[in-house]
């Protein structure tokens, strides 16, 4: 990419103007966990421009961008996700995506730009820094059934870092505003898939087969029970079912059916709970005579860091009146990968918060994952500010 295609220049205005720009290219091409190529192609060229020291992984799409300024400094990363959702984009404007099927209800295209409009301030006021920096954009937060911020610990993204930040966006939020607690900020997260096998028969002689729909619901219905009854009612846990399928033709008993949902809670020994529960529930199937398969995939909780989350505070300190600075919010009972490299760092030195991108006034008040999903374009350069002042002096 040549620079002349993209405007680097420092200045408010020009940065105003590259974050909404980038911010609506972005929009237009969301894609799906781990098929974010379009996506990666264009972070990874603009942050080549800036002049970073890029680091990709084959067969994957999430790659890291380093600006080093002196070797002897800590290492300070960001995270940014880059996948979208398999929902149709019905903001029905001139940025809308023209991948059908595919929108970036979640924002992860805000999180890519806050990214890409620090680092390209970054980049040109390296003598300020009082740190390296790294960049992490990330494939597939969204499907937990995808390599994605575990895979890139793996892969080592998180290699020599000493403190790592993310953010993300809520409409629900006033741009302007920030949002955080210290400790547990969310959830650990389960996507489960239950597989339920039993005998075919003609639905007038039910007896003579074995109706996997009818233990399905039955399974479905305990682990309501086991929320209910069985976990911490000071201690939030959730049970969701959100898909379940099975049969083939009306006149006859379901042979098999299939259910996926999502389990949350709060700590560790309640997500121990509703995992044993599902485990002892379809061991009751198997000695009523179905065949039973079950796979799982977890999010830790996302724990921020004390000395993170007061940075985090401090860097908005510097440009953000205190009470548009909201500490000790709620958990939230989503989940993030994002936890993943947290931990991965020395004493687990890593925070989140949450970027406000609605604005009443423009009508922008809506929730994570809503169908049309706007967010306010002013909230870019809010973001970007809190990252470059966690590594400028």
């Amino acid at each position: 990419m040549n620079k002349n295609n993209y405007n680097v220049s420092n200045t408010l205005f020009a940065l105003e103007q590259f974050s909404k720009k980038t911010r609506q290219d972005l929009h237009k091409i969301p894609e799906l966990s781990g098929r974010e190529f379009k996506t990666a192609k264009y972070c990874y060229d603009l942050m080549k421009c800036f002049g970073y020291t890029i680091k990709s992984y084959p067969d994957y799409t999430g790659f890291t961008a380093d600006l080093i300024i002196d070797p002897t400094k800590p290492l300070i990363a960001f995270r940014a996700d880059m996948d979208a959702l398999a929902m149709p984009d019905l903001t029905n404007n001139e940025h809308s995506s023209v991948h059908e099927g595919c929108a970036h209800n979640c924002g992860h295209d805000v999180h890519m730009t806050v990214a890409l409009t620090a680092a390209n301030y970054l980049s040109q006021h390296q003598h300020e820094m009082h740190a390296n920096v790294r960049f992490i954009f990330q494939m597939a937060e969204e499907d937990m059934r995808v390599p994605g911020a575990d895979k890139m610990v793996e892969l080592g993204c998180m290699e020599g870092v000493s403190e790592v930040y993310a953010l993300h966006n809520n409409a629900a939020q006033d741009t302007g505003t920030i949002a955080l607690t210290s400790g547990v900020i969310s959830s650990w997260g389960t996507t489960w898939t239950l597989d339920v096998y039993g005998v075919s028969a003609h639905g007038s002689t039910p007896q003579k087969g074995q109706d996997a729909i009818r233990e399905m619901c039955r399974i479905i219905d305990y682990m309501d029970y086991i929320v209910a009854k069985k976990t911490d009612p000071f201690s939030p846990a959730v049970f969701t079912c959100g898909m379940i399928k099975g049969g083939t033709i009306p006149n006859a008993i379901a042979a098999h059916a299939q259910s996926q949902g999502t389990i949350r809670a709060m700590d560790k020994e309640t997500d121990q709970i509703l995992k044993n529960s599902i485990q002892e529930i379809i061991a009751r199937s198997e000695a009523g005579g179905f065949k039973t398969t079950v796979s799982d995939a977890t999010y830790p909780a996302m724990e921020n860091h004390p000395y993170a989350y007061q940075r985090i505070i401090d860097a908005a300190g510097k440009f953000l009146p205190s009470e548009n600075i909201e500490t000790n919010i709620r958990p939230m009972t989503g989940s993030e990968d994002f936890s993943y490299m947290i931990n991965a760092t020395k004493d687990r030195k890593g925070a989140m918060f949450f970027l406000g991108s609605g604005n009443k006034a423009k009508g922008i008040t809506n929730y994570l994952h809503s169908n049309p999903y706007f967010v306010d374009d002013d909230c870019l350069l809010v973001g970007a500010q809190i990252f470059v002042n966690l590594v400028i002096d």
